[in-house]
């Protein structure tokens, strides 16, 4: 490799490092304030660089926010492919895929940034059809990684369907009751009475040669 191509490299990865920045400030503030605090000139000053350094990156405020929603749907996204993919092999139960949805796709911090996004998006036309576009595709990973994680079952793919939007309806507005009035032992009671609605809904398929992933009793 050449010099200018370690210069161009070295560039490349300070941009990106920079941007990954930008973008968790922008959830931070977002999380804790509201989307609309989340101006150009308070995510750079949250991060401690200069206005004329995040708008080399970013010479939008909408440019920004696309972004950072995005990433974030992005890191969800990544989450159920790997957790379907665990419950498929057997690697991991129905009530471990239940759990990392609650934990890792709607923690309570990220549900706040979701929800604000969401508003966000039904106000400003840019912004808005492009967290539509993020939110379809999210949507249909939620669908297709869901009807993966439970293949071994012997449920027609149209059942699965409604499995996996009445599992993930359920776990983002049980994040959204808890972070309200927090309830642990509503929470964990709604979490058992999720995770045994699903394995009594695959116990009741017709037989075949599917195997379901069992789910473990323990609360975690």
């Amino acid at each position: 490799m050449n010099d200018e191509s370690t210069i161009k490299d070295g560039r490349e990865l300070k941009g990106a490092a920079m941007r990954a920045r930008l973008r968790a400030a922008t959830e931070k503030i977002i999380a804790e304030v509201g989307v609309e605090a989340a101006s150009g000139k308070a995510v750079a000053e949250y991060c401690g660089v200069s206005r004329g350094a995040m708008l080399h990156h970013y010479p939008t405020r909408d440019d920004l926010i696309i972004d950072t929603a995005r990433h974030f749907w992005a890191r969800a996204k990544d989450v159920v492919i790997r957790q379907a993919e665990d419950v498929a092999s057997g690697r991991a139960d129905v009530r471990s895929y239940v759990m990392t949805l609650y934990n890792e796709v709607f923690p309570p911090n990220a549900l706040v940034t979701m929800l604000d996004l969401v508003v966000l998006g039904r106000t400003e036309t840019r912004i808005g059809s492009a967290v539509n576009e993020i939110l379809t595709e999210l949507f249909h990973a939620y669908e297709e990684f869901g009807i993966r994680a439970l293949s071994g079952s012997n449920l027609p793919q149209e059942d699965l369907r409604v499995v996996v939007t009445f599992t993930v309806s359920t776990l983002r507005g049980l994040r959204l009751q808890n972070n309200i009035e927090p309830d642990k032992a509503k929470e964990a009671a709604v979490i058992d009475m999720l995770t045994d609605l699903i394995e009594q809904r695959i116990a009741a398929a017709p037989s075949g040669s599917g195997t379901a992933p069992k789910a473990a009793k323990e609360v975690t």
